[in-house]
């Protein structure tokens, strides 16, 4: 029985010894490529810049900045010995690791630098606006107590309260701004600064329209529009209509910031009315929005790009004009391009309650059951670069060939296949930007009843027009 016991006991503790020696062999194995040393950091203001020593004995060096420890790798030049980053944020840990790599694939390990950057509790959620000719600061409180807030610009430095959670600066001059905002403590410690843009200009607002005038065109023009126009003239009172025949005749358009097009109908065409696309209507136009005005542009009116020649003609629009038909569905916005391109923190979309999809999709709903007109109006991207449906390609080129922002597609869309609200901004002569909304579900008015999502078209359009007003 004893022997018995012995063999099992050497069966047993062989696997154990032979694990060991793996181990062994593993940790004695040494690096092909030596690490970088002297690693060091110096913060600078909202900057913080790493500096190393590369490994001695070799003459190109690749370098990898991994940031917090998970974070995808950044390359830098060959040789580099130093990497600048910021804004670093106060009161949060940071991690950077330096990695080198050599021509024959061989990688060093990492050598890290773990940075925590003290500082005042920073305002959360600041904005900025032109209100008249008034500029407004909006904030939220900051987490824990502040003794300051300093506001700089054009070289003025400003002390605000520190319990403030707005600022206004009366009758600001015309022109483009560059903020610097930031909260101070009782330890004499600073929060990081945030900065923002913003131009100050042209003011009014305006519906567009083919109606010779604000009565005809809320009274025989199509529901949509008349629907739009009701709602933008009670959201802005200060609002005015313009018609196409008045710019025809000359009318100065370089007061108004935002110009909207509202342009829906349901006769079976697309067309635009011959008076959009008269010469000395698109000429005047097209002046506006090179001088820097910007434009609101929906479903149909969306064409008036390729007039104004800001859209390439070897991109198309994609045309529904139906009369509809009823459906019990609730349609939606998706707003996570391809699952990859998160834009719910867009500027248009603030406010709007978002639902996360198991798949990934970000959606919010625009229209219930009921009478769809269903008048898309929508770029089918990839087919224009002869891609995949699922080729990131397709997204690239679209966005930085146009200067593109692609905001949205329809909800159940996980791909690149369409483009229906999209952003575009200064390009070339046209200083002005410009958002397209598209997607047929976003309807002003539905035929038979009330949309239970009305709320969401709402802010998506007050939203989008208050972002221009900006630009």
């Amino acid at each position: 029985m004893k022997k018995h016991i012995k063999k099992y006991f050497l069966l047993l503790i062989l696997p154990c010894m032979i694990v060991s020696c793996l181990d062994k062999e593993v940790t004695l194995v040494n690096p092909n490529l030596a690490t970088v040393s002297n690693l060091q950091y110096v913060l600078n203001g909202d900057s913080i810049k790493l500096t190393w020593t590369l490994p001695a004995g070799k003459d190109s060096l690749g370098v990898l900045i991994i940031p917090n420890a998970t974070g995808a790798p950044i390359a830098l030049k060959m040789n580099a010995t130093s990497y600048t980053y910021g804004v670093v944020e106060v009161n949060k840990p940071l991690m950077f690791t330096v990695k080198v790599t050599d021509t024959k694939g061989n990688t060093s390990l990492g050598q890290t630098v773990k940075i925590t950057r003290a500082g005042a509790s920073p305002l959360k959620s600041i904005t900025v606006t032109q209100v008249d000719n008034n500029v407004v600061f909006n904030w939220s409180a900051p987490d824990s107590a502040i003794t300051g807030i300093v506001l700089k610009y054009s070289g003025q430095t400003i002390n605000i309260s520190p319990t403030a959670t707005s600022y206004q600066i009366s009758n600001a001059a015309l022109g483009n701004y560059h903020f610097q905002i930031y909260s101070t403590n009782s330890r004499n410690q600073v929060s990081q600064n945030t900065y923002l843009d913003l131009k100050v200009g042209a003011t009014y607002l305006a519906y567009i329209g083919d109606a010779v005038d604000s009565l005809t065109m809320v009274t025989a023009a199509d529901d949509d529009a008349v629907a739009g126009a009701k709602w933008f003239f009670s959201t802005y009172p200060k609002a005015r209509y313009v018609s196409f025949n008045m710019i025809k005749n000359g009318y100065d358009l370089s007061k108004y910031r935002v110009l909207w097009w509202n342009y829906d109908i349901d006769n079976g065409t697309s067309d635009l009315p011959a008076i959009s696309v008269d010469p000395a209507v698109v000429a005047a136009l097209t002046t506006y929005h090179k001088n820097g005005g910007n434009l609101l542009l929906s479903t149909y009116a969306i064409q008036y790009l390729w007039n104004l020649g800001r859209m390439p003609n070897d991109i198309h629009l994609s045309i529904d004009k139906g009369a509809g038909g009823p459906n019990p569905d609730v349609w939606g916005i998706g707003v996570n391009i391809a699952k990859k391109h998160d834009q719910s923190g867009h500027p248009i979309y603030k406010g709007i309650p978002m639902t996360t999809q198991g798949d990934g999709r970000i959606t919010f709903p625009v229209i219930g059951n009921g009478w769809k007109e269903n008048h898309n109006c929508i770029i089918i991207v990839p087919s224009i670069y002869n891609l995949n449906n699922g080729d990131e390609q397709a997204y690239t080129n679209f966005t930085t060939q146009n200067n593109a922002v692609w905001l949205g597609m329809w909800d159940g869309i996980g791909d690149y296949f369409m483009t229906g609200i999209f952003e575009l901004t200064p390009k070339d002569a046209f200083q002005g930007s410009s958002i397209s909304i598209g997607i047929g579900g976003i309807e002003w008015k539905v035929n038979d009843g009330t949309n239970p999502y009305q709320s969401n078209i709402n802010l998506l359009y007050k939203n989008a027009i208050d972002y221009l007003k900006t630009k």
